[in-house]
Parts: structure tokens; C-alpha cells; sequence
């Protein structure tokens, strides 16, 4: 019987609850709850002994302690059919009619437990039987109360963490989006690029520099967006693209096929920047092994899949911290996963797109 008792003691604390301070909230208000209510039922004859204080103390919070299970039961549920903060007035006012009501049952039940058990020398006063009624209603009211401040106080206190990881997230961007923005190695191959098409071809020559001053300028427009369009994206990748083509020639194979219908859907920028980047510093590109690169869409998920040819470098944690900071950032922006997949011969990663949202930071 112990057994069981403890076993189903165990069952109802494990079961979802209205507020994670809940169960501790009940053990602070139990006492002068069962004090208050029985001093309305029984007046002071139920202390006029201390056998009789005792007992009746100790079954009352027995038969509270459900009563108290059953409201939270009901108010866990009203409060996952309505969960957004902004519907907290709606929330209590559902939940206080439907506590007050069960009051009345509760009352009631008091009245009939306490003469089920008939272990005490004095009799319930059912002449106060309304006092306890709005004694038990403006127990509800408080506690309902005091839950839902407890709900909100948590929610605010994840908001502000959640912001706060988000700035930091959002700053390292920064850092990293001008450390690419100034990247040695990417201005040299660039120059060194426009140098011998200079000397060779004056007319693409000049398509160069448009598209290199296209990437810069993205790279300085977008430094404070949270999210832009993949359109944009896009326009910016093919820049990033043609340079690196003009660049590697016949060593790299490049292919885009993006929905038209999905252009309007956001990702945090430079976020293919950040992808490309690594993709090309971290692979060899040769003309008897051309490094293939793919971007393509499968409904909202923007997939981007290359050959693995593996280098060496003397820079792969600052490659790498690009990546783990675009998964962060994503994490923090919506619960979305970047899914990295890789086998021997390939690596794709798959980017989720946003609807149009705002992040507060």
C-alpha cells in the first residue's frame, strides 16, 4: 500500500505541470491554506485540542494536496491550448471561472470527506459553508496568479538569455562577415585575377571588377541585417561565383537551379559566404579533378552539395568557426538545424529558409 502511495506520488510530480514552480508554491501556501479553511469549518473548536489540530491538519492537506493535482491538471491544460503570451488574459479569464467552479466541488467535498470520516469531536459548520466557497476562490485567484507570473518570469528570463546569445552570435557575424570583407588571400587572388585579365581580356576584365565591387558592396550593406532574401542571396553568390570561376577556370564546375518560387524566403546573410568560403579554401581545385559545386532547393531548404578534395591549411579553425557560428546563429533564430551531411567523396549542407520574421535584438 506504501508502495503503491509513493509509486503514484511520483506519477503525478513527473506529469507536466502549470509552472515549474508549481509543485513548490503548493508547499508554501498548503499550511495556511488548510489552517484558514478549517478554522472556517470547524471555528475554533478544532483547535482546542492538539490531537485533534493534528489530524484534522494532516488529513486536509492529504485531501488538498489532490484537489490541488486536480487544479494544476486543468490548468496545465488550458494553458497548452492557449500558450502565447499574448493570450494571458484570455488564459485567466477562462481559467478563474473554471477554478471557481471547482471550488464548489471542492467545498462540498471538504464538507462530505470530513463527515465520511467522522474522527473529530466537533462538527463542520455548514452555516460557513460560503465563507469557505469564497475563501477557496480567493485562494485560486492568488494562486492562479502568482502561477502565471512564475510562467512569464521563466519565459522572460529564456527571452533575455536567448537575446542576449543572439547579440553575441550576431557580433562574432560582424567580426567574421569583416574579416571576409578584408580577407588578404581573397583580395590578392583577386587582384592577381584582374591583373592578368587586364592583360588578356580588358572586357571581362572589367565584369570582374563590377562583380567584385557587387560582393564588397553586399558584404558592407548587409553587416546589420538579421535576414535577407535568398534572391539576394543569390545575386550575391553568382558575384562570389564568378569571381572564383574566373579564377580556377576549368577546375571548378559550378551549377545553380533555385525555384524562382522560394526567392522570397530569408536566410541571415553572407550566410553562402560563409558555405562557399569554406567550401574553397578547404578543398583542392585542379583541372584533372575539377572541385564541383551544386546549390539547388528541395521546397524550403536550400542545398548546398560539393566534392570533397581535402587541403591542408594553416587556417581551418577560422574556416570552421564561420560554420559553427552560421549553426548558432540559426539555432538561436528560429530552433532551425543546419543539417551537415558527408561522406567520403561529398559534403551537402542543407540550409532551412524563414518566412519573413523579426528578431529583436
Amino acid at each position: 500500500m506504501k508502495a503503491a502511495l509513493i509509486l503514484l506520488i511520483f506519477r503525478i510530480m513527473a506529469l507536466k505541470r502549470y509552472s515549474d514552480r508549481e509543485l513548490r508554491l503548493f508547499l508554501w501556501v498548503v499550511l495556511p491554506y488548510t489552517i484558514l479553511m478549517n478554522l472556517i469549518v470547524f471555528k475554533n473548536c478544532m483547535y482546542a485540542s492538539l490531537h485533534n489540530m493534528l489530524l484534522c491538519t494532516g488529513l486536509s492537506v492529504v485531501y488538498l494536496f489532490i484537489a490541488y493535482f486536480l487544479f494544476g491538471l486543468t490548468g496545465s491544460f488550458i494553458q497548452r491550448k492557449f500558450p502565447s503570451n499574448q493570450d494571458l488574459f484570455k488564459r485567466i479569464g477562462i481559467m478563474l471561472p473554471v477554478f471557481y467552479g471547482m471550488n464548489v466541488l471542492l467545498v462540498v467535498g471538504l464538507y462530505f470527506y470530513y463527515d465520511m470520516l467522522h474522527l473529530f469531536k466537533c462538527p463542520a459548520q455548514t452555516d460557513n459553508f460560503w465563507w469557505a466557497l469564497a475563501f477557496g476562490c480567493f485562494a485560486s485567484t492568488v494562486i492562479t496568479f502568482l502561477n502565471e507570473a512564475a510562467v512569464n518570469w521563466s519565459k522572460w528570463k529564456e527571452a533575455v538569455t536567448e537575446t542576449e546569445q543572439l547579440k553575441t552570435v550576431y557580433q562574432k557575424s560582424k567580426l567574421y562577415g569583416l574579416k571576409g570583407q578584408i580577407n588578404p588571400h581573397f583580395l590578392f587572388n583577386c587582384f592577381n585575377s584582374l591583373s592578368s585579365l587586364i592583360q588578356d581580356d580588358e572586357q571581362n576584365a572589367e565584369r570582374f571588377l563590377a562583380e567584385m565591387a557587387k560582393v564588397h558592396r553586399y558584404m558592407l550593406r548587409t553587416d546589420d541585417e538579421q535576414l535577407v532574401s535568398l534572391e539576394q542571396e543569390l545575386k550575391f553568390a553568382r558575384s562570389y561565383l564568378f569571381l572564383l570561376k574566373v579564377r580556377f577556370a576549368q577546375a571548378i564546375s559550378i551549377s545553380i537551379k533555385v525555384d524562382p518560387a522560394i526567392l522570397e524566403k530569408q536566410l541571415p546573410p553572407l550566410s553562402l559566404q560563409v558555405i562557399l568560403e569554406n567550401i574553397i579554401y578547404t578543398n583542392a581545385a585542379i583541372k584533372s579533378s575539377p572541385l564541383s559545386l551544386f546549390i539547388y532547393n528541395e521546397k524550403n531548404k536550400l542545398i548546398i552539395q560539393n566534392s570533397l578534395q581535402n587541403k591542408i591549411l594553416s587556417n581551418e579553425a577560422y574556416l570552421e568557426e564561420g560554420l559553427d557560428n552560421l549553426i548558432a546563429k540559426y539555432r538561436l533564430l528560429g530552433g532551425m538545424e543546419i543539417n551537415v551531411q558527408e561522406s567520403a567523396f561529398e559534403r551537402t549542407i542543407i540550409l532551412p529558409l524563414f518566412d519573413n520574421i523579426e528578431v529583436a535584438l
